[in-house]
């Protein structure tokens, strides 16, 4: 009996074992361990903007059209617009409730839309124009995962940071003689925003997700300005306040590092 040889196959059979358990035991480490750490997230969104009821006094300066403490209400309607939302993220093993699982991101999105119509002081004018608005958020999500092997994982949501809105709304009156804007809202003032969300991710494979998500966001009270355009025209007319709400509807995708 040949004991060497036998002696150097037991020693290749007991390596390959080692390696091969060290490959699973490996393997085991790496997906236990995709079950926390860092993410890229991106998504693209339908969004609908609320009207805006931009609200304030009448103050003209010398030679601008107006009547000094007459209300200047201006209510603006918007086409459907998009977003589009970019973040880094991590996401924690365990929370503080054993079926919610945590993670944190930090956001920067984009919403632009077109104005549809509106009104001055109720009256009958053609509009025109766009408002766009840009955000930085942090935010807690909470996974709601009952099972090891779910596929399917719903999500809540809320972020806060600050949002710059941009307003170029303008506008004529409906009386036959202006065929131009007249008037025009503007300004690109920055306020606090929130959001809050709710959605359910598609576990894609290992290392992506697939996520649809509704969210609803608000920034608040910020100032814009009502001024006189016509002829080349810049006058100031009144300083106005509004909140711009929105509801998005999206779908994006999560990459796990």
């Amino acid at each position: 009996m040949n004991y060497n040889k036998m002696l150097r196959n037991s020693v290749a059979l007991t390596g390959l074992a080692g390696c091969f358990l060290f490959s699973f035991q490996a393997h085991a480490q790496s997906e236990n361990d995709r079950e926390e750490g860092f993410y890229l997230s991106a998504s693209a969104a339908a969004e609908f903007l609320n009207d805006s009821d931009f609200v304030g006094i009448q103050n003209p300066a010398a030679g601008v059209p107006g009547v000094a403490g007459a209300p200047a209400d201006v209510n603006v309607e918007y086409d459907t617009g998009f977003a589009l939302r970019g973040a880094v993220g991590y996401q924690f093993k365990n929370g503080l409730i054993s079926f919610l699982k945590p993670r944190v991101e930090v956001e920067v999105s984009y919403a632009e839309a077109d104005v549809d119509g509106g009104a001055f002081n109720g009256g009958n004018q053609t509009f025109g124009g766009s408002i766009n608005r840009f955000t930085a958020t942090a935010a807690l999500y909470n996974d709601i995962v009952w099972s090891p092997n779910q596929k399917v994982i719903p999500y809540l949501g809320s972020g806060i940071g600050i949002g710059v809105v941009d307003a170029d709304i303008n506008y004529f009156p409906n009386n036959g003689v202006a065929t131009a804007p007249t008037f025009e809202v503007d300004g690109n003032p920055t306020g606090l925003v929130t959001f809050n969300a709710i959605g359910a991710t598609v576990k894609a494979s290992k290392r992506f997700d697939i996520f649809a998500e509704g969210r609803y966001t608000k920034v608040y009270r910020r100032d814009f300005t009502r001024r006189f355009v016509a002829d080349g025209s810049n006058g100031f007319n009144a300083n106005l306040r509004d909140d711009t709400e929105s509801f998005g509807v999206g779908l994006g995708v999560r990459a796990k590092f």
